[in-house]
């Protein structure tokens, strides 16, 4: 048990959680919780279960950011099973709160980089409220909804798979507490299905490769947050807990699913399978190549799409246990680990952010060049290539 200290008893109102209590608290997604630092003050508690003891840490009223601060750092202990929570009931004004901070940063955003695509920052933030309903857990008919809301919000839009790469590849480098994983995995994988197959996916079937990509890390909410946020590397026990995302991923959707929530089961087959890869190197059945020629054993083509995104977007992304990496980092990795991804899906994904990052205006003396077996090359100056 982490010690309590003084200051904190004599500051902070603490009781006991008995199994009642603990089901009337929601956790913070850390993915958005520095957006607590963009608030003057605070209309509703935010809580640090330690154990079996809530303390109410922030109080409603003008925030002390020091106090944000010391949350943090307890977070990123990996050996204290602690989360940072709200009570259930303030759940709108805390969405209200998130979504209004979003939406000002994203109007920054767009005043310090206007060559970024208005349009897509707009479908980003409409993805990302959906994304951290089903982060937040608790997913219900009212979830389920908003979120096929959102995805044909997106695929309404038809915005043009160059610009996605573009702006949410530089988005992250500009204000990295503003990128949403699951929005923008989503965001990706339908610019995938309407621009980068040979075979076009319909506006429907884009829709659902949305859905899909929105509730793929779903089993995450079940990993206890110990090891979810943990800063270090995982020892080889605890990435057995955390590869079981994918196995209660699927349970919870289904569950739902049976319940009668407005969900596709491709879904949950997604959230199964997303870690799986195309030689049969991923988990967590080992599953390999195109289910339209293995049924029993092939890894389904939305799966194939969203892994993708999946894998680009995380390489992007900070975490606590990972530093981002550039885009054309990013994608050189990928470029490396290129026989875990299905051909016909990477080789136009990788032509696609090439030639997003070629056109990137802070790279114009540089090229990014693709070899005739899907290797990247270094980057080249422009004036030595047409040369």
């Amino acid at each position: 048990m982490l010690k309590i200290k003084e200051s904190t008893r004599q500051r902070c109102t603490i009781t006991q959680l008995d199994e009642k209590a603990r089901k009337r608290l929601q956790p913070v997604s850390l993915e958005f919780f520095h957006f607590l630092y963009q608030t003057k003050e605070l209309p509703f508690s935010i809580f640090c279960r330690i154990e079996n003891t809530l303390i109410e840490y922030v109080s409603p009223g003008p925030l002390v950011t020091a106090h944000l601060d010391d949350l943090w750092d307890l977070m990123r202990r990996p050996e204290t099973d602690c989360e940072i929570c709200i009570r259930k009931v303030d759940k709108a004004a805390f969405d209200a709160l998130m979504g209004g901070v979003r939406a000002h940063k994203l109007e920054l955003l767009s005043r310090q980089m206007p060559n970024l695509d208005k349009k897509t920052l707009d479908v980003f933030a409409n993805l990302s409220a959906a994304s951290q309903m089903v982060v937040a857990g608790g997913i219900n008919a009212d979830v389920a909804q908003h979120v096929k809301a959102s995805a044909a919000f997106l695929v309404s839009n038809a915005i043009d798979s160059d610009q996605v790469v573009a702006t949410l590849s530089r988005m992250i480098n500009c204000d990295p507490t503003l990128y949403d994983h699951s929005a923008t995995v989503a965001m990706l994988a339908a610019a995938i299905s309407l621009r980068l197959l040979p075979k076009q996916l319909s506006g429907r079937e884009a829709e659902l490769v949305a859905q899909c990509a929105l509730y793929h890390d779903v089993g995450k909410t079940c990993v206890p947050h110990e090891i979810l946020n943990k800063p270090g590397k995982f020892t080889p026990a605890e990435f057995d807990i955390m590869k079981q995302h994918t196995t209660l991923g699927h349970s919870e959707l289904m569950k739902l699913i049976d319940g009668g929530v407005s969900i596709d089961e491709l879904v949950a087959r997604v959230a199964l399978e997303h870690h799986e890869r195309w030689d049969g190197s991923g988990y967590p059945h080992g599953r390999r190549g195109p289910f339209e020629a293995d049924a029993q054993h092939g890894i389904h083509l939305y799966t194939r799409i969203v892994m993708i995104a999946d894998v680009y977007s995380a390489l992007l992304m900070r975490r606590v246990y990972k530093p981002a990496f550039q885009p054309q980092d990013a994608i050189r990795i990928m470029a490396q680990e290129a026989n875990g991804f299905d051909p016909d899906v990477f080789k136009p994904f990788l032509k696609c952010v090439v030639r997003s990052l070629n056109k990137d205006e802070s790279h114009t003396n540089r090229l990014l060049v693709i070899g005739e077996n899907g290797e990247l090359s270094e980057w080249q100056s422009k004036k030595a290539k047409s040369a």
